[in-house]
């Protein structure tokens, strides 16, 4: 596998597993949290989408539509509450998760390789080094906050997604 199939594998693996932890979760659960310290589910969707969208935007992608709207509830920095009122409708919110991911996904696997060698250590903050170090770390970042939700899922009872 080259890099760039690995990463965009890695990011397809990621996602199938965040689909599956919501598959079965009802509307009225995606506000859940088991501590008040924790993230609901619709915000670690509006959240990744963010920062798939952050991404895109740095490597120059394009196809990525997040409502500005979203910034003020789900950007790094913002904490989750239980009113709904307060955030878009959980559709609306599961497209753009979708969207956002797929866009990513695209740039990557037509991106030529000298696009995936350029140094984003500046643009990002030291937050990756590269395009193909980007992916990695969204993945982590991706099953970092889904462990949350892998969390409200079984105070649910619903069944596991994995093992």
């Amino acid at each position: 596998m080259t890099p760039t199939e690995h990463a965009s594998s890695l990011l397809k693996f990621v996602r199938s597993i965040s689909t599956g932890l919501l598959k079965d979760m009802p509307d009225s659960a995606m506000l859940r949290q088991n501590a008040p310290t924790d993230n609901h589910a619709l915000w670690v969707m509006g959240h990744l989408a963010l920062t798939d969208s952050w991404i895109t935007g740095v490597v120059g992608a394009q196809g990525v539509r997040i409502p500005d709207s979203y910034k003020k509830v789900f950007d790094a920095g913002t904490s989750p509450v239980a009113d709904p009122k307060v955030y878009p409708p959980v559709a609306e919110v599961r497209e753009v998760f979708d969207a956002a991911r797929a866009a990513l996904i695209q740039w990557l696997e037509s991106a030529p390789q000298s696009a995936l060698t350029v140094s984003l250590k500046e643009k990002t903050g030291g937050f990756a080094l590269d395009p193909i170090d980007a992916v990695h770390k969204i993945a982590w970042h991706e099953g970092w906050h889904f462990g949350q939700v892998a969390s409200v899922r079984k105070s649910l009872k619903l069944p596991p997604v994995m093992g």
